[in-house]
């Protein structure tokens, strides 16, 4: 009798446990969408809330050139005669005013004149030296090539699709093939394109820097279709029967599904053309289980 009672009770338990169970159980299926009937939403605390914001946003295209200086100064012989003396090297910084070279006339069998000397225009680096001492030489010929230290500017070409959708005078960021970023600015595109192959000309400057040197490829990010609105994650948007939803946190801190229009998509947000304002909240994360009316939490700062 006792071995009984024992198992009665045993059964007893193990019937209310199952009660419990089923009372507790989870939903059954996925909850419909928007404008379904009204509910609790479930984690409300875990659906953080945004708040929506004017900004801009844009695509880009990429473009690439090597840089050039900026200046390129070839000094050329001022007279005919002989190279007397050659006073700078290839990769020599020279001032503007300082002495290249100097020529001695080709009459000048008596030494009864100075010799002739070809001073730097510009503030550089000595890119080519030309001449040899003792060379004859005719006035006019190139003597010694000097680049400017100034800076640099590249040329690159872009198509005519994108050509009038870039801002002339933005400041842009390259990068080079070694990894090096430098700025600089867009100074301006050709008036007309290559009529061969369609493409327009740009013309970037960067400023002088060590970092970098002459003829070191350098690619270029630029942003065209610059839009200025209300963007929001393009996960948020919910799609049913032909139409865009978003789920809207009212004054009553409760869920609204409200149809919106939407724009043109950058990356991973797409513009609310209408049915958004500045100002509105809306779910940023959805769990699948959101209802219209359900009440959620206050929004994250």
């Amino acid at each position: 009798m006792k071995t009984a009672g024992i198992i009665m009770i045993i059964t007893s338990l193990l019937l209310t446990a199952v009660s419990v169970s089923a009372q507790h159980g989870g939903r059954a299926g996925p909850p419909p969408g928007p404008g379904a009937g009204s509910g609790q939403a479930e984690g409300a605390d875990r659906s953080p809330i945004a708040i929506a914001q004017v900004s801009q946003q844009s695509h880009t295209i990429t473009v690439g050139g090597r840089l050039e200086p900026q200046s390129r100064i070839v000094h050329k012989t001022s007279s005919s005669g002989y190279i007397q003396s050659v006073r700078v090297r290839e990769g020599q910084i020279v001032q503007a005013g300082e002495e290249l070279l100097s020529i001695k006339r080709k009459d000048d069998v008596m030494d009864l004149y100075k010799p002739v000397p070809v001073t730097a225009r510009i503030t550089g680096r000595v890119s080519e030296v030309l001449v040899q001492v003792e060379a004859e030489v005719n006035a006019g010929e190139p003597a010694v090539v000097v680049l400017g230290t100034e800076g640099y500017v590249l040329e690159a070409n872009v198509s005519d699709k994108d050509a009038f959708r870039i801002d002339i005078g933005q400041q842009v960021s390259g990068l080079t093939a070694g990894g090096t970023t430098i700025s600089g600015v867009l100074l301006s595109r050709s008036q007309e394109p290559d009529y061969s192959t369609g493409l327009f000309e740009l013309t970037f400057q960067f400023p002088g820097s060590q970092r970098v040197g002459v003829g070191e490829f350098v690619l270029i990010d630029l942003p065209v279709d610059r839009v200025r609105g209300l963007f929001v994650p393009r996960d948020v948007v919910v799609r049913r029967y032909g139409k865009f939803f978003l789920w809207i946190v009212n004054e009553a801190q409760a869920l609204e599904a409200r149809e919106v229009t939407l724009g043109p998509v950058f990356g991973d947000l797409i513009l609310i053309s209408n049915g958004l304002q500045p100002g509105e909240r809306y779910l940023r994360r959805l769990t699948g289980r959101e209802r219209e009316g359900a009440a959620v939490g206050a929004p994250r700062q």
